[in-house]
């Protein structure tokens, strides 16, 4: 047997840090892939009628046409000064691109009469259906809607009037 060289150790330990580099980059590259998902997991048992978050689709549900108008009025203490209204729901789109009315459930509301309203108006919401593989499926979405009342004083009436924006809240 002869002596192995001290060369060959420190050559080793360099071509396992190159690997080990290699190896972590690749890794690194996989996450920015990923996208982040939304909304509360999903029961992935059923591979019939499997249910997909929005990271596990090629094409995300979208919401199409505008958002129907709320059959709703704030009450009165709150039209009296600034308050801001706010309801969000998950529910599942079908693959027609329309809510499924047993799926849909509350995340949050910062007011009941406003939070019926946005309920009532969920099922007339229209979707470009999530694809998989070039196939439709099934995708859980939120749904978010809010509203602001704001009083808006005025200093010169024959002014003009205030610009209206979005609600901030």
């Amino acid at each position: 047997t002869s002596p192995v060289p001290s060369y060959v150790g420190v050559d080793m330990r360099i071509i396992l840090v190159v690997a080990l580099l290699s190896l972590a980059g690749t890794a690194a590259e996989a996450q920015k892939g990923k996208r982040r998902c939304t909304g509360s997991p999903v029961d992935t048992l059923a591979v019939v009628d499997r249910v997909y978050r929005d990271c596990e689709v090629d094409v995300v549900a979208k919401q199409r046409g505008s958002t129907p108008r709320l059959a709703w009025s704030p009450n009165t203490t709150a039209s009296a000064g600034q308050a801001c209204f706010r309801a969000r729901f998950e529910f599942v789109v079908d693959t027609a691109g329309l809510p499924e009315s047993g799926t849909i459930r509350r995340v949050s509301s910062t007011d009941a009469n406003f939070e019926s309203a946005v309920r009532d108006q969920l099922s007339a919401l229209r979707y470009f259906p999530a694809e998989k593989d070039g196939r439709r499926v099934r995708q859980l979405v939120i749904f978010e809607s809010k509203a602001e009342i704001r009083r808006v004083v005025s200093s010169s009436p024959g002014g003009p009037p205030p610009s209206i924006r979005g609600p901030r809240c």
